[in-house]
């Protein structure tokens, strides 16, 4: 029965996803919001649940310390109350790349995906990435109709819907990327997409 109950809640959260047909951007700070032309760089900006279904939509990122440097500073979440104070993201040049990147200390510090494995933090967005990550890349969503969904959604190689889990030692949402259509959600995961910008503007 609790089974049962399970399956149902993870379907009733799928649902909850928009039907959209998802478009990759070019990786590059002018194609996520409040581009500056001048100095090439784009926000500063929030990144936010979206489209979960939940009490969370509109609740912005946050970072959270992970004690093994050696894997990354921290990982990004989602906050589990509404108005908490946020560090703010923008894309910025790091070397030859065009990055995210969430401002810890007074210093901006590069997103990337992790790529670990069959490991816990498979998929999480990492800040100050030690090992190699995946590149966060700029999507558009438009719905069956041709119209385009509000907002430029974070993702990877066309994949931009997330796993929300509550984390109880922070009480932070931890959010990774599903890059497979048939990859299982862990009990208590439901799904949305992560969106780039301010949750009171409309794009």
């Amino acid at each position: 029965m609790l089974s049962l109950l399970v399956a149902l809640a993870a379907a009733a959260t799928v649902r909850a996803i928009p039907d959209v047909e998802v478009v990759p951007k070019e990786n590059k700070c002018s194609n996520w919001p409040f581009y500056r032309q001048m100095s090439s760089v784009a926000g500063p900006f929030t990144l936010f649940a979206a489209s979960t279904g939940t009490e969370i939509d509109g609740n912005r990122a946050t970072y959270v310390t992970i004690s093994d440097t050696t894997i990354a500073a921290g990982w990004v979440g989602i906050t589990s109350q509404q108005g908490a104070a946020v560090p703010q993201v923008q894309c910025q040049v790091f070397g030859s790349a065009e990055m995210l990147a969430m401002n810890l200390n007074g210093q901006y510090q590069p997103l990337s995906i992790s790529e670990y494995i069959y490991h816990e933090y498979d998929g999480l967005v990492f800040v100050k990435n030690v090992a190699r990550g995946a590149p966060i890349e700029p999507h558009w969503h438009y719905y069956p109709n041709g119209t385009r969904q509000d907002g430029t959604f974070l993702g990877w190689n066309n994949f931009t819907t997330w796993a929300y889990l509550l984390d109880q030692q922070s009480n932070k949402y931890r959010i990774r990327l599903l890059t497979d259509t048939a990859q299982k959600l862990y009990d208590g995961e439901f799904t949305g997409f992560v969106r780039a910008g301010d949750p009171r503007l409309s794009d």
